[in-house]
């Protein structure tokens, strides 16, 4: 990209004198620990930092220019180019760069699935397209623009992954990605605590409309009643469990760590075998057929991308030595920790639910946790150890005598005695929010021996 193209998208002033325009940067970083070798950097400002500080670093590290939202240039050495806010140049860019490179364009967001679903669809993808996805969970309003910037000539189809916690988010990000194909995955409880109920949530998904391009597509889950109400007239098409939608599925087993299932389409009906386990799987497959035969796709194409799904780590991750570990502790909200339990229902085993804390819930953090502990009483599960203040609440709401259950303040409480509660041949599932690090639990359950 050439300066010229920077002043274009984000209306900024190059501070140094004329003649840098045709100059070429190769790379935009907001990083500036990263190898900036020819690239852009863009300065952010957060509460508690100013990027603008590491500007006289950049040049040894590579850089050729800045943006900066100081009328001065720090590093003469540098193209320093003048915004009035950098996080809003950075969204322009990234906005310029999507329109740069024609291409489908796949926009997913949803309180829960986020992740799996752009996988699962990717994996489909791939198996005929040059796909451009979003690494990891880079789905804010930093992160998307990251991924935006990794785009190339020869891509064919973006799959962009896109969160929020508060109103507006979704609308910024599907402005500037303004997909052709937009998902909804579900409507659950996450970051309730922000946006006040539900139907709040609901809201802020259906934000991704404002950019979606005239006559998209809009696929959302039908099984979700917020959702199938709010169902546009024009091409909307729904997927779910529910026989009444446009895709649906029947026959769905478990085997292991394997969801086996038959799907129909408004043509056709046919089996699939997606190798991660759980009910929900299924749907997230659902969306990757939809997708896939938006963009013509064969169905000997799509059952093989569905096969060929792995799952991220810490996402359903499966893992066996004495005892069998279902590692879901990547994040965790109500209705993610009902389908991590509804999975672990399925083993044939001694069933142990280690669960933690579900953040950002607000005024609804005791009563969630409660219901889900009623949830649980009656899922089939023989053992449950809770950890953390809030999970407390699920141990209370436990009275099926039957359940083994035991409550600890904190994760090194369990650790001193986690041995007295696992034998060989249990199966163990560990889930919670982020925020609980319950990836250390599972490494050290991991490492331990067990007896029968």
């Amino acid at each position: 990209m050439q300066i010229n193209e920077i002043l274009l998208a984000t209306g900024g002033k190059c501070l140094n004198s004329i003649g840098n325009g045709d100059n070429v940067i190769n790379g935009i970083y907001t990083d500036s620990r990263a190898d900036l070798s020819g690239g852009l950097f863009i300065p952010l400002i957060g509460e508690k930092f100013d990027a603008h500080q590491y500007i006289n670093t950049l040049f040894d590290k590579g850089a050729v220019a800045t943006l900066t939202s100081k009328k001065e240039i720090i590093d003469d050495r540098l193209i320093t180019i003048y915004v009035e806010d950098t996080r809003g140049a950075l969204l322009d860019l990234a906005k310029y760069v999507n329109q740069k490179y024609p291409r489908t364009v796949v926009a997913i967001t949803g309180s829960v699935g986020k992740t799996t679903t752009k996988e699962m669809v990717s994996s489909v993808l791939e198996t005929s397209l040059i796909v451009h996805k979003t690494q990891g969970n880079f789905n804010n309003d930093i992160g998307v623009p990251l991924t935006l910037f990794r785009v190339k000539e020869t891509d064919q189809v973006s799959v962009i992954e896109m969160g929020m916690n508060h109103f507006g988010e979704i609308s910024t990000l599907t402005k500037v990605a303004t997909p052709d194909i937009a998902i909804i995955t579900n409507i659950g409880t996450s970051h309730i605590e922000n946006l006040g109920s539900r139907k709040g949530i609901l809201q802020a998904k259906l934000e991704i409309l404002e950019g979606l391009k005239p006559n998209g597509t809009m696929i959302i889950n039908g099984d979700e009643p917020l959702l199938i109400n709010a169902k546009g007239d024009n091409n909307w098409i729904t997927f779910g469990l529910d026989p009444n939608l446009d895709y649906y599925a029947t026959n769905i087993t478990q085997k292991d760590a394997t969801v086996l299932a038959t799907v129909h389409t408004p043509t056709d009906s046919f089996d699939i075998d997606i190798p991660s386990p759980g009910e929900h799987m299924v749907k997230n497959a659902l969306v990757a057929i939809i997708v896939g035969e938006k963009l013509g796709l064969s169905k000997e194409n799509i059952i093989k991308g569905i096969k060929n799904y792995k799952s991220e780590k810490m996402r359903m991750q499966i893992s066996k030595t004495d005892i069998t570990i279902i590692d879901d502790t990547y994040n965790a909200s109500y209705d993610s920790m009902i389908a991590a339990i509804n999975v672990l229902a399925n083993y044939n085993t001694t069933k142990v639910a280690i669960l933690g804390d579900m953040f950002e819930l607000g005024e609804f953090a005791e009563k969630i946790h409660y219901d889900l502990g009623k949830y649980i009483q009656d899922a089939g599960i023989d053992c449950v150890y809770t950890i953390g203040s809030l999970s407390e609440k699920i141990n209370e709401a436990i009275e099926n005598s039957a359940i083994k259950k035991m409550h600890f303040a904190t994760k090194e409480l369990f650790l001193q005695e986690y041995k007295n509660y696992i034998k060989v041949g249990d199966t163990v599932l560990l889930k919670a929010s982020r925020g609980m690090h319950f990836e250390q639990i599972v490494e050290t359950i991991r490492k331990g021996k067990y007896y029968g």
